[in-house]
């Protein structure tokens, strides 16, 4: 069976093993050695072999390059579309009716039959690596000495540059299994940005002066339009990767390093943040309702918004769901830390929240016709739809959830289309916080609410979610302007002094006589107005 490489993307800054390609790309050994063979170069010339993300993704683009001629004993796979030396064990030759030589040969990679016309010096190149048991590429001259980049017409690169620091970097890779793939790809981005400042120097010669030198030139070139926050990131990430580094055996000199990468106090200092923009529950209720269903993959995106009101879930999480972990009965999710992509492999049940029966209705709707279109319990709950349209005549593993979020962003940028502010997945959260500082009346309440959303606490619901804008902040003003507002001990002290639990001639009494007096003037001269 013919099968491509393109929807693989390896990450440009991570080290792979040859076990992680293996699973990367789901081949063999063999197939990993073919490509070495075919011009994909090891970090080094140890093993076991280690490659670049970054050298993988250049191998693969420049085998699916089209070429106006192939090489010397080179084949053009019509089944995976890669450019490719095949096994001389599966060449064999075949003669036309009109004298026509042709070679026959099997991919490696996808089993695809492959053939070429021949010329004679071509075939009896190719005869004599099949006489001698050689690789077909050892008659390509071009994978030999390349000549010297005359005029102006230069070749560009042909591999990522070599680094010295790759094998520390796949070390640091399997120390730092335990964050999670977002975490590890910020880490390693800071760290190559630092390799590339430093101009691929080995880490093991980085002294304080290397520190010191990236930290000015971020003060002084503002990060290259790196915003303060992703600065102070990157800072961290270097400074935890060379706090590492230093307790590895033979690393112990670069323990002061850590130290120079911390940057001047201002870049703590946090800004007035923008407003976050997002809708209330009715104007998400209007944008639902002016989403497009006549197609399936319009009610897909109607049925995503939906959900994402419905239950409050993160896109990651959202799109990773599994029919199975929606319970409609009891109306609850269980966001499921091991199985899907969560924050932190949190594993709670959420409950769906008040107010959003609109929002039910649609979601509903989508999951019986999910139903009728053979979904099983085990299947994403928005599947893509080439699985979803072939759910019914599938005799496979169940149907596993998309790989990135951009279903869920897609969906919000549609049921943005037509509205003044583009709203983000992340947007509904924000409207469930403001729902619940509506209806909440008691602490209680409110921290059921936080649990709910997957806050460990209400306080952390407030702080990140429940912002006061500038335009919330005057309207809170104005009414303390218009009247002092008692506090909430206040408030129990005059309900004391109404249901007479207060004792004449204590302090406490003739406080609270003193706030009733107040309120019944505040309210007198409210009247009289």
């Amino acid at each position: 069976m013919s099968r491509s490489y393109r929807g693989v993307r390896p990450k440009t800054h991570r080290v792979y093993s040859v076990q992680d390609v293996l699973t990367l790309y789901d081949i063999s050994r063999n197939t990993v050695c073919n490509w070495v063979r075919g011009g994909l170069v090891p970090v080094d010339k140890q093993k076991p072999q280690l490659f670049r993300g970054a050298e993988l993704a250049r191998f693969h683009a420049d085998r699916r390059q089209e070429r106006p001629k192939l090489r010397s004993g080179e084949f053009k796979c019509l089944g995976c579309k890669a450019v490719l030396f095949p096994e001389t064990t599966t060449v064999c030759f075949q003669t036309s009716s009109k004298g026509e030589m042709f070679a026959n040969a099997t991919c490696p990679d996808c089993g695809a039959s492959l053939m070429k016309r021949l010329g004679k010096t071509e075939y009896d190149s190719i005869r004599n690596c099949l006489d001698t048991n050689t690789s077909l590429n050892s008659i390509d001259e071009e994978l030999g000495a390349r000549p010297a980049c005359i005029g102006t017409n230069q070749a560009k690169p042909a591999q990522t540059q070599p680094s010295p620091n790759d094998r520390l970097i796949r070390d640091w890779q399997d120390y730092a299994g335990r964050y999670t793939e977002k975490t590890v790809d910020a880490h390693l981005a800071a760290i190559r940005s630092f390799e590339a400042f430093i101009q691929l120097k080995s880490f093991s010669k980085v002294t304080t002066d290397d520190a010191a030198a990236w930290r000015e030139d971020v003060v002084s070139s503002g990060g290259g339009g790196l915003s303060h926050s992703t600065i102070r990131h990157r800072a961290s990430h270097l400074r935890a990767f060379f706090e590492w580094l230093g307790k590895e055996a033979g690393f112990r000199h670069l323990a002061p390093v850590p130290a120079y990468f911390e940057l001047p106090r201002r870049f703590h200092q946090k800004k007035v943040s923008k407003s976050r923009e997002y809708p209330t529950l009715d104007e998400a209720e209007e944008i639902l309702d002016a989403m497009p269903t006549k197609t399936l993959k319009d009610r897909r995106q109607r049925a995503i918004f939906a959900f994402a009101f419905l239950g409050g879930l993160r896109a990651d999480a959202l799109i990773t769901v599994r029919r199975r972990h929606v319970d409609l009965a009891r109306r609850q999710i269980t966001h499921d830390g091991e199985e899907m992509r969560t924050k932190n492999g949190k594993s709670f049940v959420v409950n769906w929240f008040p107010r959003t029966e609109h929002f039910r209705q649609v979601f509903i709707a989508w999951f019986e016709e999910g139903t009728a279109l053979g979904l099983q319990p085990d299947d994403a709950l928005f599947p893509d739809l080439a699985s979803l349209s072939s759910a019914r005549r599938r005799k496979k593993d169940p149907i596993a959830p998309m790989k990135t979020i951009g279903a869920v962003s897609e969906a919000f940028k549609i049921a943005s289309k037509n509205r003044a502010t583009a709203y983000s997945p992340h947007s509904a959260r924000h409207t469930l916080v403001q729902l619940g500082d509506q209806i909440c009346r008691t602490a209680e309440a409110r921290k059921a609410w936080s649990l709910n959303l997957g806050h460990a606490s209400e306080e952390v619901t407030w702080r990140y979610y429940g912002k006061v804008d500038d335009g919330r902040k005057r309207e809170i003003f104005e009414v303390f302007e218009a009247a002092e507002p008692s506090t909430s001990d206040e408030l129990e002290l005059m309900l004391a002094y109404h249901e007479h639990k207060l004792m004449r001639g204590t302090p406490e009494f003739e406080q609270a006589e003193v706030l009733v007096f107040a309120r019944q003037q505040e309210r007198r001269w409210n009247d009289q107005r």
